[in-house]
């Protein structure tokens, strides 16, 4: 425990230093004179302000600002700091989170295989249609403004590789283009399906590093003979034989390239198949034509590919450690619920993503705090798995007494032991029998 106490208490004397960040508001032009609302006040103001910020008036924070620092403000002075410049700095500050190393969620022993495993997926909301001019939406009905915000994580350290907050109609495939030099040596990458080009399958095996992600089933794929894969032989096998799943050396085309992979299949339920099939007919008769039986066979599987080296990973250790990225859904929902992330009201566009962008310094913050309180448990013991709705919900409840701890040095020590012994005992997340938290398919299955 007092190893992370310390780190702890390093970080945030780092990360809140009044001088520091009053420099950083500085070199942005957010502080150019002598000001009651400096930089360090101002992210104060901006972090522990009502999460709700549709309920949350000019008023509300004037009064928060008058409530800890006793000196008045009006709120027509905090519109006026809401500019270009406080965007900047705010934006500087998330940076500056990004660029901090984590403390490890798991043992070098323990994830020895790769440097880092990391996450990725975005997550979309509506916003008011005065702020289309910077967030564009798809242009469907009812979406003229939309947001996105890129998210990748490192399961092993437990930070924030990437956050990117960017126009809606800016999509995944354009932000997997754009981040292919950011792919580094010795990493697993696992992404949803929109992030997967033969680009970044082929990118990642140059930097000798690993992927699971399902398949693109416009891919053309051959078996290790170079002909094309009968999905419908595939499909009609599993189904006489009553196998789960299959897994097939498969080359994938990219152009004149062939790309070996390992291919696994496994059949969804009937549910499921009849789903994607009504949706495909739907498709397909908005447009003219009829589904092709290879494609019928297709949507009756699960696909999922990987360079992973047989004797790392079986079929179903892949299976299982492709469910990781299930774990970004559940961060999405946390921010959604407990953050109010998607509720906007139309204020200044310049408010609006300082806001914003607090809200996600404020959950580096907290996800910093989870990750090493998973790694808290004892040697020999079973990986603490924390709820993220759980813990977010109480780091809320606390928000008050972080306020205290972090920005006036009150019993910063004590409040932090209270909450690794609170989220350990209240914080705790209900596995399902027979299945395995994130933890334990890292633990057993990739080390």
């Amino acid at each position: 425990m007092d190893k992370y106490l310390d780190k702890f208490k390093s970080f945030f004397e780092d990360s809140f230093d009044t001088d520091s960040l009053n420099k950083l508001a500085r070199s942005h032009q957010f502080v150019q004179r002598k000001s009651v609302l400096d930089g360090k006040r101002f992210l104060e103001l901006l972090l522990f302000s009502e999460r709700d910020t549709k309920l949350q008036s000019l008023e509300d924070i004037a009064l928060d600002f008058s409530q800890y620092y006793g000196t008045h403000i009006s709120k027509q002075a905090i519109q006026e700091r809401f500019n270009d410049s406080a965007v900047r700095f705010i934006s500087a500050v998330l940076q500056d989170q990004l660029g901090k190393k984590a403390t490890a969620v798991l043992t070098a022993e323990n994830a020895y295989r790769f440097d880092k495993i990391l996450i990725k997926d975005s997550t979309r909301f509506k916003l008011p249609k005065r702020f289309r001019e910077d967030f564009k939406g798809h242009g469907g009905f009812g979406v003229d403004s939309q947001i996105s915000i890129q998210f990748e994580y490192d399961l092993i350290a437990g930070g924030v590789a990437d956050l990117n907050i960017t126009p809606a109609n800016r999509n995944d495939q354009k932000d997997s283009k754009e981040s292919l030099d950011r792919i580094e040596p010795n990493c697993l990458y696992i992404r949803d399906l929109a992030y997967v080009s033969q680009e970044y399958i082929d990118r990642i095996g140059q930097n000798h590093s690993y992927y699971v992600n399902r398949l693109n089933t416009r891919w053309t794929v051959l078996d290790s003979e170079k002909k094309p894969l009968d999905f419908v032989k595939i499909e009609k096998k599993l189904s006489k034989n009553g196998f789960r799943w299959i897994e097939i050396d498969v080359l994938i085309e990219k152009g004149k390239k062939l790309l070996p992979s390992r291919l696994i299949l496994e059949k969804v339920s009937e549910q499921t198949y009849r789903e994607r099939i009504r949706k495909a007919e739907r498709a397909a008769k908005s447009k003219g034509y009829s589904l092709s039986d290879d494609y019928r066979a297709k949507t009756r599987l699960n696909m999922i590919i990987t360079n992973l080296p047989k004797g790392w990973a079986n079929a179903e250790q892949v299976r299982k450690t492709y469910s990781l990225r299930w774990q970004i859904e559940l961060i999405f929902k946390t921010w959604k619920s407990q953050m109010k992330l998607n509720r906007v009201k139309p204020v200044r566009i310049q408010r609006f993503k300082c806001q914003l962008i607090a809200k996600m310094i404020w959950i580096m913050i907290n996800r910093r705090f989870l990750a090493a309180i998973e790694d808290l448990s004892e040697k020999g013991e079973k990986p603490i798995k924390l709820s993220e709705w759980k813990f977010f919900k109480t780091v809320m409840r606390l928000s008050n007494e972080m306020r205290k701890a972090v920005f006036y040095s009150e019993n910063l020590e004590t409040w932090l032991v209270n909450l690794f012994e609170t989220a350990k005992k209240k914080c705790r997340a209900e596995t399902k029998k027979g299945k395995n938290n994130h933890l334990e398919i890292l633990n057993f299955f990739l080390a």
